[in-house]
């Protein structure tokens, strides 16, 4: 079987299946043309960094909020890579620590140039049936708004990344509309409200990546086979869920703790990887696994030739807090620091990103879109949440210029 890269393919992985639309705004081009033939000596470090990543990252969300969770790390490391890119200080420091990225710069570009041609080279309309892998990297920025000629030209050498100029003054809901379009049609229509016009209005710059994979079985399900059955939830009660049946091809491993499962798709080059705790080995399984891990598992995969596999289906979209993982993961000093390379008066607000994936009898289809926004410095710290009064407090009338406290008290009970 191929070793990972980076971590899940089918998860990992997506951008446009649709008749495109135009990239809304003002284009600026770079003048690097895309490297179509890095180098790819560093390819499987990356990989095995990326991996690594995935999981922490993937166990920080679901702590969060413990659920039924989608996310695409490798859109996610594509737009901080960029990010990376324009980074200067400890904010670079930072994005690469939390990422794990021993390579730096052009190494660390290259890997991932190299890594993407591989991911999108499956990309086939005229296979029978056809499989759809693409990705997408777009800059979108205010009118107005200079941005660093060498990290444009590093973008567009290593990642083909283009730059669109827009109305977020004068037209925030309009803008986020052509922006959402623009993700919409390179996601098959599953991401369609990642921007706000709140998002436009307090952003300067946003860079964007759409990501959309849809690639059928090897050897399909036959649909009059899905039944329902028992499935057996963490608290340990028993529900009925829509689950297929069949004899498909399967390489797998009993490992320890878990079973390791990888089910082709058409193109022999992709595959799902299950991993199947044991029975109350959930959490512990999920704590543990890395890349080393599952990579040893996967290593000592069988074949299965007519295997008989029951799998639920499923579909779940999910918009995590990206910004929040991030922070849990190291990269705080990331947020509100120093980006000179890409305009000295923009820096890194939030990441935010959205993903989708349906698994059925047919096959899988995944989307999701990652972006990084950016904003002017003129705020030196993040903007705080809701504030809520719920407990007993003071207050103050002020004359702020003398500093004259005209009234004071408390409130313990505002019945």
């Amino acid at each position: 079987m191929n070793r990972l890269l980076p971590v899940t393919l089918s998860v990992l992985l997506l951008a446009a299946c649709s008749p495109a639309v135009k990239t809304p705004g003002v284009e600026v081009k770079g003048s690097t043309a895309r490297e179509m033939g890095p180098d790819t000596s560093d390819v499987a470090t990356l990989a095995s960094e990326n991996s690594d990543f995935s999981f922490d990252f993937l166990r920080t969300v679901d702590a969060q909020a413990p659920g039924n969770e989608v996310v695409s790390p490798w859109s996610l490391q594509v737009v901080m890579a960029q990010v990376y890119d324009g980074a200067a200080g400890d904010a670079k420091t930072a994005i690469a620590s939390t990422f794990g990225w021993d390579l730096a710069d052009d190494a660390l570009n290259a890997a991932f140039d190299a890594s993407d041609l591989d991911v999108t080279g499956h990309d086939d309309a005229s296979a029978d049936p056809p499989v759809v892998v693409t990705t997408t990297n777009q800059i979108f920025v205010a009118n107005g708004y200079d941005l660093g000629a060498d990290w444009l030209n590093t973008l567009s050498g290593w990642y083909g990344t283009g730059v669109q100029q827009m109305d977020f003054v004068g037209d925030p809901a309009g803008t986020a509309d052509d922006i959402n379009a623009w993700i919409a049609d390179r996601t098959g229509d599953h991401i369609k409200d990642l921007v706000t016009s709140d998002v436009i209005s307090n952003s300067k710059m946003l860079l964007a990546n759409a990501l959309y994979f849809n690639a059928a079985w090897e050897l399909p399900f036959d649909a009059s086979n899905t039944k329902d059955a028992p499935f057996t939830l963490a608290d340990g009660s028993v529900v009925n869920v829509p689950t297929m049946n069949g004899s498909v091809v399967v390489d797998g491993y009993q490992a320890d703790g878990f079973f390791v499962a990888d089910m082709p798709y058409s193109d022999p080059g992709l595959t799902m990887t299950i991993v199947l705790p044991d029975a109350g080995q959930f959490d512990a399984v999920l704590a543990g696994l890395n890349d080393a891990t599952l990579s040893a598992a996967i290593a000592a995969e069988y074949p299965c030739s007519e295997c008989s596999v029951a799998l639920p289906k499923f579909e779940v979209s999910s918009k995590p807090d990206v910004t929040g993982a991030l922070t849990t993961l190291g990269m705080g000093a990331a947020f509100w620091g120093d980006y000179s390379p890409i305009n000295p008066e923009l820096t890194l607000a939030q990441v935010e990103q959205e993903g989708f994936v349906s698994v059925s009898e047919n096959g899988t289809e995944a989307a999701a879109a990652t972006v990084a926004e950016f904003t002017d410095g003129a705020i030196e710290e993040p903007p705080f949440g809701p504030i809520v009064v719920d407990r007993p407090f003071l207050w103050l009338v002020r004359e702020p210029t003398s500093g004259a406290v005209l009234f004071a008290g408390v409130v313990r009970d505002p019945r």
